[in-house]
């Protein structure tokens, strides 16, 4: 393959509609963003994909919402999950659909449950600082790696060989990539959430959260995204690049003002949590 092919510009380029937005998300994305939208609306919505309708009714009735009552309508389930955690479940339900085609069932396994980590970490981190863009926080840690995805969907064997240096120890994900291809999956998941019209606010903190701390002083989600990526390999989910031992060392801690303590409490949070959602989106959800 020609140098000229592997560039994020012309590598986005030659996706075509794989992966792709479904239609159903976008109309999902702009409903729930509109706090006047008619419920029946959204809910004849979901209910045009099987997956995602089981999906919404089984978070609903999770014990993560203490219901003692079963939910068992989309309107009830909307109304009790919000618009905004809809959205991110939507969105979820998306991106993991994506992984189904990368034939690497073991990197595949690896990433998704490390995003998954990430985006619940995201969430939890965000809530603990008091961030308001909770949401936004665990779509930016949904979509923090997108990257590799492409990458290994586009350029199987080459990719293949990247995460083969990065299990043999030979440097994290980005030093490799960079040095195999010239950029990183940081800047492909950039163009890609792009492309995609995502808000420019999750776009740029998934192009920076393997910058170097002082580019991202002015936003938060950015250092929400560093630490969730750090808990989510401290605790052993995913692959193990660039593993940090001590957490309370890292800039974006201290950055976020977090102590030992709500370190201690944010990891029990996010395995808790990420039991219940691995669930969620185990086979036959």
């Amino acid at each position: 393959m020609q140098q000229a092919v592997r560039t994020p510009d012309r590598i986005i380029a030659s996706i075509g509609d794989l992966p792709a937005s479904p239609v159903i998300v976008s109309s999902l994305m702009g409903l729930t963003a509109d706090i006047n939208s008619n419920i029946q609306v959204i809910g004849h919505t979901i209910m045009a994909d099987q997956s995602l309708t089981a999906r919404v009714l089984k978070m609903a009735n999770s014990s993560f919402y203490g219901r003692s009552k079963e939910v068992n309508n989309l309107h009830e389930a909307i109304v009790l999950l919000g618009f905004k955690t809809l959205r991110s479940l939507v969105v979820a339900t998306s991106t993991h659909s994506l992984y189904q085609h990368v034939t690497d069932e073991r990197f595949r396994t690896k990433l998704w449950e490390h995003t998954l980590a990430v985006a619940i970490g995201s969430r939890t981190i965000a809530a603990v600082v008091d961030c308001p863009q909770t949401e936004e926080a665990f779509l930016a840690g949904l979509m923090h790696d997108i990257g590799k995805l492409v990458l290994m969907q586009k350029l199987p064997r080459e990719y293949g060989q990247v995460t083969a240096a990065v299990e043999h120890g030979q440097g994290s994900f980005h030093e490799v990539e960079t040095t195999q291809f010239g950029f990183n999956h940081a800047e492909v998941g950039r163009l890609l959430l792009e492309r995609w019209t995502f808000p420019t606010v999750l776009s740029e903190t998934v192009a920076a959260h393997h910058r170097p701390m002082a580019a991202a002083e002015s936003e938060p989600l950015i250092g929400i995204i560093r630490l969730a990526n750090a808990l989510a390999k401290h605790l052993k989910v995913g692959f193990d690049d660039g593993r940090v031992d001590d957490l309370a060392t890292l800039p974006a801690t201290a950055r976020l003002g977090i102590d030992i303590d709500q370190l201690a409490q944010i990891q029990d949070r996010i395995e808790m949590q990420y039991q219940s959602d691995r669930q969620l989106f185990s086979a036959g959800a």
